[in-house]
């Protein structure tokens, strides 16, 4: 799995850089709108690779409770301390910009980033990058409900699903904000979801016992929150898509999956990217003169190139990569969340000299990270190692 740390270091750094050189120059940050998405080929390896390795965790483990806490004590400890240091900078130092609707309401908003699904309740992001943190989520309670229910290893289904679901609904804008909007086509699109999930996941865990309750409200709850999503719809289904993906090339690593399918599979991804950045909706403003069109071409030549890059890497996986690269990947989770830090806190250091400036702030987001690895993401890690070993051994089957 040596890969997996080196796509995650690559993925890492490509964020990083991005949003080191977008600060440093207007002409990068159109650059990054126009021609390659780098930040956003890094969220979409790190998908590839979450698809990869989560369900067979959950497998491997085969608990559920071993699974959330494993993933709790991995996630929300660093999340959780870089949360309570960027609002130390912004109100201790205004060193961190906040959006303008976060301030509205500090304390709701604090409140509702905690749980880390901010970017589908509606609420304003303290992390920008934390967005890509709430599909995670999203992902890991769908693959819990579909443990539940068995159907969890056939992640062939469910990627082409979603895939087929993007170039049908994308040609269409739908309402982003479901929950906040009942009326015409979310209303019917949530209440046809929920009359469709609820019989199935009922049937598929009528021998799960308890934890068909778990199915059902992890089910549930994953389409509520999907449904609210601020991209398009189109984006989200996709995304699912790209993580189910990901399990599929794990399926067809493992000899579970044939090539033929998994040539069927990568086909309709291609084919989703192509109608989804070609005729779909650019759902955000475009600044900088950036034309609708070199930005579905550097959005189509993204996603391209992050399938690519990450079927190779799985190709050759047993290539041996540099012990920084595979360094980078370890400390991955820590770069993604705390490499703002030194852009805003040293925004004016060294002046006008951008060289200067931008390897100070990618020096430093590495040097951070490094360190909140090693004090914060290590000892919580081991932490729920130890809670995790505490539990009953899962009874066969």
């Amino acid at each position: 799995m040596q890969f997996l740390d080196a796509l995650r270091g690559l993925a890492a750094m490509c964020v990083v850089v991005q949003h080191s050189l977008e600060q440093l120059s207007p002409l990068w940050a159109r650059f990054f709108l126009e021609r390659f998405r780098l930040g956003e080929f890094g969220v979409v390896v790190f998908f590839l690779c979450s698809g990869f390795i989560i369900p067979a965790s959950l497998e491997r483990q085969g608990s559920q409770a071993k699974f959330w806490i494993g993933r709790f004590f991995r996630l929300f400890p660093l999340y959780w301390t870089v949360l309570a240091a960027v609002l130390i900078l912004h109100y201790a130092f205004d060193r961190y910009p906040l959006p303008p609707e976060y301030l509205e309401h500090p304390v709701r908003s604090t409140m509702v980033n905690l749980t880390m699904l901010q970017d589908f309740l509606s609420a304003p992001l303290a992390l920008g990058q934390s967005w890509s943190l709430a599909y995670e989520l999203v992902f890991y309670g769908l693959v819990s409900a579909m443990f539940v229910m068995g159907v969890h290893r056939r992640s062939f289904v469910w990627s082409a699903g979603a895939f087929l679901l993007t170039m049908v609904v994308g040609t269409r804008h739908l309402p982003t904000e479901a929950l906040n909007f009942f009326s015409g086509r979310t209303a019917v699109a949530l209440g046809l979801a929920l009359v469709i999930a609820i019989p199935f996941v009922w049937y598929r865990t009528r021998d799960a016992g308890a934890q068909r309750w778990l199915g059902l409200a992890l089910t549930v709850a994953s389409i509520v929150l999907v449904l609210n999503r601020p991209e398009t719809l189109s984006t989200s289904l996709f995304f699912f898509g790209t993580l189910f993906f990901g399990t599929s090339l794990f399926r067809w690593s493992a000899g579970d999956l044939s090539g033929r399918r998994l040539a069927l599979l990568a086909g309709l991804g291609v084919a989703a990217i192509l109608v989804m950045w070609t005729v779909g909706d650019v759902y955000w403003g475009l600044p900088f003169g950036v034309t609708t069109t070199s930005y579905r071409g550097a959005e189509i030549a993204t996603y391209l190139a992050a399938f690519a890059v990450f079927f190779a890497a799985l190709k050759w996986r047993q290539i041996r990569y540099p012990r920084f690269i595979i360094y980078l990947g370890t400390i991955s989770y820590s770069l993604y969340l705390t490499h703002a830090i030194p852009i805003y806190a040293m925004t004016d250091v060294f002046g006008g000299n951008r060289v200067a400036k931008g390897i100070l702030w990618i020096g430093s987001a590495i040097l951070i990270s490094a360190c909140t690895y090693r004090l914060v993401e290590k000892p919580a890690i081991a932490a729920g190692r130890k809670l995790m070993a505490r539990l009953p051994r899962p009874v066969a089957a």
